[in-house]
Formats: structure tokens, sequence, C-alpha cells
């Protein structure tokens, strides 16, 4: 991740109130869970097929109930003509670091309708990911990891957690101390642990290519989240750090910067994910201003942002399973805040990646790595109604992503504008 400043955070921790009318008001304002029919739909249902015309999707409270071609007859509810236009499930933001109430409902206005949460300061993730949960907020449903567990790890992460206060002096290493905090988090309720394998990108002062935590405390992490069915997901940019992670059989590598051929190789052989971040990567998060800083951030992610575009070609080409992100914010006045789903899939496809695999890395691929393959990401009868409707097809033009024209989450439109 492009990390974002402590005073960035203190600044934003302000604007908590602000956060809870916005999402109060969205609430309020989003229509409440009906039986709905979407007629005359052009449907992408996330399984991998081509697009199906013609056909009509019944919601039910809150799941799928009918895919059929044609006519259906609906007793009650509404019936919306789409005129044609393209359903596809809602999107899934696989790595992203929206904290807030009103970053929340940012992402669902995108089309976002379920993303996991690495990295959050104070661990307020865990609070937002609640008020979803209660019905408070109207929100993507969120699986988050609070902190990540990595040798320095912080203030934020050490004031949330103040019985390991001594961490402010000393690095974090010891497979069992290690194993200690893994368990301190699963009991805070997280969904999911992030280790750092390797250095931050977003910061002049660390190296990404550095490794981290070793095979042994990696493996002690796995082993600890295993414990109570939860997965592992390691940052890592740098080659060594990578390879760590995937021989400790971590479930998902974001990042991937400097993967190498034998890594990549043994992702394939053991089901590792690969969320690579490519958007946020991109010159489209470059920091904004002339410091040195600025600078130096600028010609390191550009460098970097060569190699993943390579190390994205290869893992395609071996078939490893891709998920998008944003490793975004969805804050306003951040650089990272303005980085969309849409965005990553346009530079898969510009990587090679086919439009339906893109397609498929932000809905079905992101729910088999989220857990949630069952209740979401595809629109078959018996799941949850996460769905959006664009005007085009995004197969051909993947920007008609950006702009959603319905938006509907567990059977609620949250979004309408078929004008």
């Amino acid at each position: 991740m492009r990390e974002v400043g402590v005073m960035d955070q203190y600044r934003k921790q302000s604007f908590v109130f602000y956060w809870l009318a916005v999402g109060l008001f969205l609430v309020s304002t989003a229509h409440g869970a009906e039986s709905i029919v979407l007629k005359n739909a052009s449907l992408i249902d996330g399984t991998g097929e081509g697009v199906r015309h013609d056909q009509v999707i019944v919601i039910r409270e809150n799941l799928i109930e009918t895919v059929a071609d044609g006519e259906v007859e609906l007793t009650g509810g509404r019936v919306i003509d789409l005129g044609g236009r393209y359903v596809l499930p809602g999107l899934i933001d696989s790595h992203t670091h929206l904290d807030s109430p009103a970053a929340a409902g940012r992402a669902l206005r995108s089309g976002v309708t379920s993303a996991r949460v690495l990295g959050s300061p104070y661990f307020r993730s865990l609070g937002t990911r609640d008020l979803i949960k209660k019905g408070y907020l109207e929100g993507p449903e969120l699986f988050v990891s609070g902190g990540i567990v990595r040798p320095d790890l912080g203030p934020p992460f050490l004031v949330t957690l103040p019985e390991f206060g001594a961490y402010l002096e000393t690095d974090l290493h010891g497979a069992e101390n290690v194993r200690k905090i893994v368990r301190v988090l699963l009991d805070r309720g997280v969904d999911v642990i992030k280790v750092g394998a390797s250095g931050k990108a977003g910061s002049p002062y660390t190296d990404p290519r550095q490794p981290e935590l070793n095979t042994e405390e990696i493996q002690a992490a796995v082993e600890e989240a295993a414990r109570e069915g939860k997965r592992v997901a390691a940052h890592a940019h740098g080659r060594t750090g990578a390879a760590q992670a995937v021989a400790a059989g971590v479930f998902s590598i974001e990042h991937g910067t400097h993967l190498d051929e034998s890594t990549l190789d043994e992702m394939k052989e053991k089901g590792i994910f690969l969320v690579p971040t490519l958007a946020v990567m991109s010159p489209r998060a470059d920091p904004a201003g002339d410091s040195a800083e600025a600078i130096d951030l600028r010609r390191r992610f550009w460098h970097m942002y060569s190699s993943l575009q390579e190390v994205v070609q290869s893992a395609y080409q071996k078939g490893i399973v891709i998920a998008a992100s944003t490793d975004g914010s969805y804050e306003e006045f951040e650089d990272t805040g303005r980085i969309r789903v849409p965005h990553d899939l346009e530079d898969m496809i510009a990587c090679g990646i086919s439009p339906m695999d893109a397609v498929l890395a932000a809905t079905r691929n992101g729910a088999r790595l989220l857990g949630i393959e069952e209740r979401t990401g595809m629109i078959t009868p018996g799941r949850e109604a996460d769905i959006i409707v664009v005007d085009r097809n995004p197969l051909k033009d993947i920007r008609t992503l950006f702009d959603p024209l319905v938006v509907i989450n567990n059977g609620r439109i949250v979004v309408e504008r078929l004008y």
C-alpha cells in the first residue's frame, strides 16, 4: 500500500461525527428490502459465461430467486425494465483501507458490495464493519484485519493493543511472539490476518525489497489463524519476503511486485491468490507535490509498476487466480482515495488479461478469496442479491463500470439512476 501519513490519520479522526452523519443519512434514504424484478437485462453473471440477453432476475427479500429468459410473473414488488442494460454481480474490492462511514458510502455507490480491509489505524474498520452489520450504516460487507503484523508494529497498532507496548522500543520477532499478537487480534474479532513479509513501498525511508517477518514467523501466524478458520494475507513486494510467505502457506500475496518464476509456480501449485493492486502502483496514484519525498516516491513507483506488470502477465499465463482491488481509502482528500476497482481492471486488461477475466477478478475471484463464494460473487439463484447495472457492455468498454446506474446491496436498492 501507499501508506497514508500519520498526520493525515489524525485529521481523518477529527471528522468522525461527519462520517457517522453521512452514513446514517445513507441508511435513512436507501430503499427498503422488497421483491424486485429486473427485466430486459443483458446479464454477465460472474460464472465466466458470455453475455445472456433478455434475462429476468427475480429478487425476493435479499436473495436472487430466479434467473430466466423472457418474462416472469411476480405478485407484488417492483418491476424495473432495464432496456437491455448490463447486469453484473456487485464488485468486490479485495484489498482496501477504507475505515470510515463516509468511505463505506463512497465504496458502495461505486458498486462495491463486499470488501476486504487490510489495515486500519486504531482498528477503526472494525467499528465501521459492525455499524454496517447492525444496520446502522449502509455499506459493503467488510472483512477486516485490524492492523498488520510486522516487525515495526507502529503507534496506531500499539495504542489499540497497549499490552504489547514493549514493541514501541523494539521490533516484533520470534514465532511465539507473532502467535501471541495473532491470538489477540482474533480475540478482537478480526476476519483475516495480515502479515508483513517485506518492507513498505509508500515511505521513502523503507525498502520494499527487504524481507520483514521470516518463514517461521509467518507460518506461526498461518497456524494460529487456521485454528479459527481464518486466512492470512501477506504484504509482499520483495522477492525474498514473498517466497518466504508462500513457503509459509499464506492464502494470498498482496502486491507481489518482484515475484520470481519459481515463487509464482509454487503459488499456482498451492492455490495461493495474487492481489496485485495494479492501479495504486500506477502513475494515477502518484503522491502529489514537489517535495523531495514525493519525487523520490514517484520514481520508485514508476520502476515498481513496470516490474509488477510483468509479474501479472506471468501469473495470468500460469493460471494463478487474480483478484481486483484499490488498495485505497475512498477518502476524498487522499492520493489513494480516488482509486476505484475499475481502474484496477483497466490495468489488468492492459497487461493482457481478457475483459471477462478482469470482470471475474472483481466478482467471482474476490468472493473466493474472501470465503463468501457460496453467498455472493455470482448472479445465480440462492445467492445474495449483490448486483450492479451499467449502461454499456463492460467486456467491450470496461470504463462503463465507473458509472453504475443501479446498485443493489443484499437485496436493497441503494443507487437508482435510470432516467
